[in-house]
């Protein structure tokens, strides 16, 4: 949540990295208390899949990038 206040939470696009912004894990936190109906949960799920699959990715690419150091080294 404290991301979510950092970020600004607002549901604009904007072309500033600065600007106030939404992020997947705020958007997930903020909203799925208030999901009606199949299709808006179906979607909030859909996004936290989504975040999972960034999550493995950038964890899998840090663990080959680790995996190169160390045999860089010896």
């Amino acid at each position: 949540m404290a991301v979510t206040f950092v970020i600004g939470n607002a549901h604009q696009l904007k072309a500033s990295l600065f600007a106030p912004c939404n992020s997947i894990a705020s958007a997930l936190a903020n909203e799925f208390t208030e999901a009606v109906g199949d299709l808006y949960t179906s979607s909030l799920i859909e996004l936290g899949l989504l975040l999972f699959l960034i999550t493995t990715i950038v964890l899998a690419l840090s663990k080959l990038l680790l995996l190169q150091l160390a045999s860089a080294r010896d």
